[in-house]
């Protein structure tokens, strides 16, 4: 496996990443059902402005031609202090520390960058992705009537390396 930026050639990489995606982890991801990438969706994930924003992919060369198998980001807020973080990983991928490795290099990046803090949304049924999360130190916030579970991690000091 290898951890490398997001580039412009991804596009078509991504998308064909995108279509093998169960709707399960797609409505995960986007909170909603989606059956395609449109063309700004795909040029938003894969023409990167790095000044706001890290984003990851994970490739799997050996064996599947060097196709995407998850990608990961924070977007940066207006403040240059925060950021917030998403990721998609293919299903025979899930569970095997591939969306830990994303995340963590994404939350070394951002400390780089100078971000202090990390938040992020998830539905409270996505339970992989809450067990990541308590794994990595991220504080949970809610209220019991929201299917939303806010996920937030100070950044400023976590030992985090780049992998």
């Amino acid at each position: 496996m290898l951890i490398r930026p997001v580039k412009p050639e991804d596009a078509e990489p991504m998308k064909d990443f995108f279509e093998k995606l169960s709707s399960q982890t797609v409505y995960l991801r986007f909170f909603t059902p989606l059956k395609q990438l449109s063309k700004r969706m795909l040029i938003q994930l894969t023409q990167i402005d790095y000044d706001r924003e890290v984003a990851l992919v994970a490739l799997f060369s050996a064996q599947s031609g060097g196709k995407i198998i998850g990608s990961a980001r924070i977007i940066f807020t207006a403040s240059g202090t925060e950021g917030e973080f998403a990721i998609m990983l293919a299903d025979s991928w899930q569970g095997k520390g591939i969306g830990a490795a994303l995340l963590k290099s994404c939350l070394a990046f951002s400390k780089r960058y100078g971000l202090k803090r990390v938040f992020g949304v998830v539905l409270r049924e996505n339970r992989q992705m809450l067990r990541l999360t308590d794994k990595l130190g991220f504080k949970k916030a809610s209220s019991p009537a929201s299917n939303e579970i806010e996920l937030i991690i100070d950044i400023e000091k976590l030992d985090l390396y780049i992998l």
